[in-house]
């Protein structure tokens, strides 16, 4: 007998390729591929195909096409917003959140060493910005202030908006990485509200290593990468026309269908989040409303997350311990500690991430499974310390 397909919940870390951005990728990957800044024809027809992909991200962003620079992902737009922000050599004062990606708080990392001070501005039990706090951080010499949209984790949603606005009051530029947020929420208000905004394409069923950094129109951002000068100097190298295409394609595909999975998902997500809690003793669900529709991010005490995800993978269930970029580490997440987590859950950690192909048999899966998962590795640790 064969074993069931697996059932993917980790949309979160990435949601596979989808058909139309593999269509529209595959004429760019075969024969005479030339290099659009070429001046002859075939360049010529790969410039074409950059620029009508780019013209479907800013239609995604709701932006004029020149806003739009292509990076090689989120976290190239992230640190060009970053260090563009601050100017070279970097000057004036960072803000950014207690619960950022790591491409943010790397390279403030990076910038505190080179002397910039940086302000982590805390959240709440919901993983909540307060823009008061953001308020209370701006200094006279603010360059930058970035907040995620939404975070990568639990999927708590930002008052971006409001804390743009507070940012823009005294004086200073304003980011926001909508990475996580680009498959699921309409980003023309975000865009309206902020300087610059990241997006990363495998986050939307894109192709990997393509992403992109809206560049408010008449803000002059010094290019993170120089080199042959393409993208109006804003970022050298030569541009990968058929990555480029697949993203195009699925920034297409996200503004056809967003709405409609959004409705869907929420409804699949709130039963299998309602079950497992229901199902389990000592659950616990991390983070509060609003969030991402997709995201359930759960702690389960007595159980070892990343056991978990090795046995619900045995068991043809794909998840996460917790953010794919830290698969692997030992030490408790930053935004598990940020939240105040209690000890007993920090080590339960689960991210159940939904996605526009998740079914409602899969959630019935996720529901059988997970609970008898936790169950036996309970069982095994009390043995052990028998």
């Amino acid at each position: 007998m064969n074993a069931p397909a697996t059932v993917y919940l980790d949309y979160n870390a990435s949601a596979p390729l989808c058909a139309a951005a593999a269509d529209a990728m595959q004429p760019w990957l075969v024969g005479s591929v030339c290099n659009p800044s070429s001046a002859h024809r075939s360049g010529q027809r790969s410039r074409a195909a950059v620029e009508q992909a780019r013209g479907r991200v800013a239609e995604l962003f709701g932006c004029p096409p020149a806003a739009v620079v292509f990076t090689s992902g989120g976290t190239e737009a992230d640190n060009a917003a970053i260090w563009g922000g601050l100017g070279w050599p970097p000057r004036g004062h960072l803000v950014i959140s207690a619960i950022e990606h790591p491409a943010i708080t790397e390279p403030a990392a990076a910038l505190r060493d080179l002397g910039v001070e940086v302000t982590l501005v805390p959240v709440d039990g919901e993983a909540r910005v307060d823009p008061e706090a953001v308020r209370a951080a701006l200094r006279p010499d603010t360059a930058l202030v970035s907040i995620m949209a939404a975070n990568n984790e639990v999927g708590s949603l930002q008052p971006i908006e409001e804390i743009a606005a507070i940012a823009h009051d005294g004086g200073a530029l304003f980011h926001t990485d909508a990475v996580q947020a680009a498959a699921w929420l309409d980003l023309r208000p975000l865009i309206a509200a902020a300087d610059l905004l990241s997006i990363s394409s495998h986050k939307i069923a894109g192709p990997m290593g393509i992403g992109a950094l809206y560049v408010r129109p008449g803000l002059d951002l010094p290019p993170l990468l120089r080199g042959g000068g393409q993208q109006g100097g804003r970022r050298g190298g030569t541009e990968a026309t058929a990555s480029m295409v697949g993203f195009g394609a699925a920034c297409a595909r996200t503004q056809a269908n967003r709405d409609d999975a959004v409705v869907r998902v929420v409804a699949l997500r709130n039963r299998l989040e309602a079950s497992l809690l229901g199902a389990v003793e000592g659950a616990r669900r991390n983070g509060g409303e609003p969030r991402l529709p997709n995201t359930c991010h759960m702690s389960f005490a007595r159980c070892d997350g990343n056991a978990l995800v090795a046995r619900l993978d045995l068991d043809g269930v794909a998840a996460s311990a917790g953010a794919a970029c830290a698969s692997g580490v030992a030490h408790a997440s930053p935004v598990m500690d940020a939240l105040g987590v209690p000890p007993d859950y920090l080590a339960g950690t689960l991210r159940l991430s939904l996605g526009y192909e998740t079914t409602a048999a899969d959630i019935d899966r996720a529901i059988d499974v997970v609970p008898a998962a936790v169950v036996a590795l309970r069982e095994a640790g009390l043995e052990a310390v028998r």
